[in-house]
């Protein structure tokens, strides 16, 4: 048996063979608890709340996941952590400016945007406008140094440092791995996924 929703007054057990994982989520004076679930209709890994301390209920849910289930579970955290990746991440690392990079200047008020130059500086400085600290960049151009906020450069041919190959499917996968509900995590890990190459 699986999930019984105790606190929605459900009497049938549903998804049997599918349950991942449980956990308790504590509130101030009371708790949920919850079941991690393959939903095979929906072809993604859900989470069903099938009993609280608030109100009286009689829930209860048992991990019964069968392989099949965790291969669909662990492709679906795969596609998860393949998406963020290409869409975010990837993107992210390769455009972090580095002492050393060329830089175009895409906004701003005293160095005209379309300007080019070196970067040879990186650090924090205090925004006596803002009293927050921000991170600013010292850039050299045509043989003059300029000190802006890092958000009014970009690196050029940050498209080359975009993270391809095995080292990409390396990264997704670890990732998809830290997110596996922990109780069959150990199925999927190898030694690579043990925090060296998250993003």
């Amino acid at each position: 048996m699986a999930v019984m929703a105790g606190i929605y007054g459900e009497t049938q057990p549903s998804y049997i063979g599918c349950v991942i994982n449980t956990y308790e989520r504590n509130g101030y004076d009371d708790s949920d608890f919850y079941a991690v679930c393959w939903d095979e209709a929906a072809q993604a890994v859900v989470e069903i709340e099938y009993d609280t301390t608030r109100c009286g209920s009689s829930g209860y849910a048992e991990i019964d996941a069968s392989t099949e289930v965790l291969r669909k579970a662990f492709r679906y955290y795969y596609n998860c952590a393949r998406a963020e990746f290409d869409k975010k991440w990837n993107a992210i690392q390769a455009k972090q400016v580095k002492v050393g990079d060329t830089l175009n200047v895409v906004r701003g008020r005293k160095i005209k945007p379309g300007s080019q130059g070196t970067c040879f500086w990186i650090g924090t400085r205090r925004n006596f406008y803002t009293y927050r600290d921000e991170t600013r960049v010292g850039i050299e151009i045509d043989g003059e140094k300029h000190f802006l906020p890092i958000e009014y450069v970009e690196v050029i041919g940050w498209e080359a440092r975009l993270i391809k190959g095995k080292e990409r499917h390396r990264r997704i996968r670890a990732e998809a791995v830290r997110n596996f509900p922990y109780s069959y995590r150990y199925v999927f890990e190898k030694a690579y996924c043990r925090g060296k190459y998250y993003f």
